[in-house]
């Protein structure tokens, strides 16, 4: 099995203030590191017949992300990759399916959640809410739905399960929060 997991933030900016650097770089540990993760792993996946690939991507992939292009675009990407990786690599016994996660409960997002809310001087807990509010379920995401997610799609309860995109969100339904 391979899970292609690596990702970075990327800059926080209106396009026209984003650096060319600042978009390669998102762009290149985004979906370059899947690809290459990908590109390595399908000989061997090949030569064995058999395979999972699980790539995470992000409901930004899905939804878009307003002030966040270079990582809703990577995010795209990725599906893209992954579809094609399923068409390309299903021949040979290999699975490829993404998943993509809702703001997941963390380090990471409570330094979102705190610059927020010194942003508009607010208190975390109104922009953790205002971020919840945009799930069905209202809540974050922990990181165990998403490692229960990638266990179940490399199991071979997953057999045919391929091509695939599947969110770990509480069913986002609005992404992007107003508060």
């Amino acid at each position: 099995m391979l899970c292609a997991n690596a990702g970075v933030a990327g800059p926080t900016a209106k396009i026209e203030d984003v650096e060319l650097k600042d978009w390669q770089a998102c762009v290149s540990v985004n979906l370059e590191g899947a690809f290459l993760a990908a590109k390595y792993a399908a000989p061997m996946m090949k030569a064995a017949g058999a395979g999972s690939i699980v790539v995470t991507s992000s409901t930004a992939g899905q939804y878009g992300y307003p002030n966040r292009a270079p990582y809703a675009a990577a995010k795209w990407a990725m599906i893209g990759l992954t579809k094609t990786l399923a068409m390309e690599l299903g021949p040979y016994g290999i699975r490829a399916n993404v998943i993509c996660p809702g703001s997941v409960e963390g380090p990471r997002m409570e330094g979102v959640l705190e610059r927020e809310a010194a942003a508009k001087n607010m208190t975390r807990d109104q922009i953790y809410q205002g971020y919840a509010s945009g799930t069905s379920m209202g809540r974050f995401v922990e990181a165990a739905d998403i490692a229960n997610m990638a266990v179940f799609l490399a199991s071979d309860a997953a057999r045919l399960v391929s091509g695939q995109v599947i969110a770990v969100d509480g069913h986002t339904v609005n992404p992007d929060p107003k508060i």
